[in-house]
């Protein structure tokens, strides 16, 4: 009985951790919108009534909520072997370049090899962006959080270029950094018609359940794990955390590439520069917040989406700015990081807890 109830505690206080720190963002965030001049139960009402009780707004949402929800999970595959993958805006754009390569100079296929084929593309240049970090710390020892964060810029850099007035890719005569229109058998299917919401919401829905098996079910998942806890401990059981490394963050980068795809197959249908409005640094925050749940994932990458969606409504009809939610955003990740010390406190004076 007694291990019963530590076992629910320890499982308890993480929720009710992330709950607080959303709550307290939100709490926050309705003094400025106050300060404003607005009130922020209507300004709230709007953003929610937008972004999930309407129709065209809920698709919004679901639009915005996929690519957060791969790059996600492709932070917190990384987290849980103990790496910090920090590089999922770079392999966002990585992931969209492949997709969009395919789309563009792969012609003449049936629909499905060719969604299939752009999807691939996407998810091994996306898988290339990981690798490297996982190489060069598995194998060389450099701190993988510096090397992500680098390849994010050069990933974004070479994008620009490639659709740039100089650039091979760009489309002639564009009035903006793009390239041509992809093959129609490699765009995405629309999901919910009249709106934007495509198919890229099912891969996201897909890889969490596909993740779930792993960690659940699978020795590979406690392997990871393992490494993640206790990579001494990890050595000792036989266990190659090298290997473990590599596979982590090439699959971490390969999820963040198919959210790249899926912005240039399903909603661009071109390889725009700077296409990414900050997906990668968001699933950050999200991933952190989920504390390594990924019904956590799934769901506070609904909550960031909403808050996204119906941002520009807010400010359209409750005069409220975009970047208090922004804001918001960025409260909530500083929240979790108190409840954290919060927590490790209080663990350290009650360890029952």
């Amino acid at each position: 009985m007694l291990i019963s109830v530590k076992l629910s505690k320890n499982q308890v206080l993480p929720v009710l951790s992330a709950f607080l720190a959303i709550a307290a963002a939100l709490l926050v965030g309705a003094g400025l919108i106050a300060i404003a001049g607005v009130d922020p139960l209507r300004a709230y009402g709007i953003l929610f009534t937008e972004a999930l009780a309407n129709y065209y707004g809920f698709g919004n949402t679901l639009t915005k909520t996929a690519p957060l929800l791969l790059t996600s999970l492709g932070v917190l595959v990384a987290l849980k072997a103990g790496q910090f993958n920090i590089g999922g805006e770079g392999q966002i754009y990585m992931g969209g370049l492949g997709s969009a390569v395919v789309g563009l100079y792969l012609q003449g296929l049936p629909a499905p090899i060719h969604i299939a084929l752009a999807l691939l593309g996407g998810f091994l240049l996306g898988a290339l962006w990981g690798l490297i970090p996982g190489y060069l710390k598995a194998m060389r020892g450099v701190n993988e959080v510096i090397i992500t964060l680098l390849l994010n810029y050069i990933a974004q850099n070479l994008v620009s270029y490639l659709v740039s007035d100089r650039g091979p890719m760009i489309e002639p005569g564009a009035p903006s950094p793009f390239s041509p229109l992809l093959a129609a058998t490699a765009q995405l299917p629309i999901l919910l018609p009249q709106t934007q919401t495509h198919a890229g919401i099912l891969l996201g829905l897909i890889a969490t359940f596909i993740l779930w098996v792993i960690f659940s079910q699978t020795p590979l998942g406690y392997q990871i794990e393992t490494v993640g806890q206790n990579s001494i401990a990890a050595r000792y059981a036989g266990i190659s955390v090298e290997r473990t490394i590599l596979l982590v963050m090439t699959l971490a980068g390969g999820l963040a590439g198919l959210a790249g795809a899926g912005e240039v197959m399903g909603l661009k249908y071109r390889l725009f520069e700077n296409f990414s409005p900050g997906y990668g640094f968001d699933a950050i925050a999200i991933a952190f917040l989920s504390r390594g749940n990924l019904v956590g994932v799934l769901l506070t990458s609904l909550f960031f989406g909403a808050l996204r969606s119906g941002a520009n409504v807010m400010q359209r009809s409750a005069n409220v700015p975009v970047t208090v939610v922004y804001a918001i955003q960025g409260l909530t990740v500083l929240f979790i990081a108190i409840s954290l010390v919060w927590e490790r406190k209080l663990r350290s004076t009650n360890p029952q807890v």
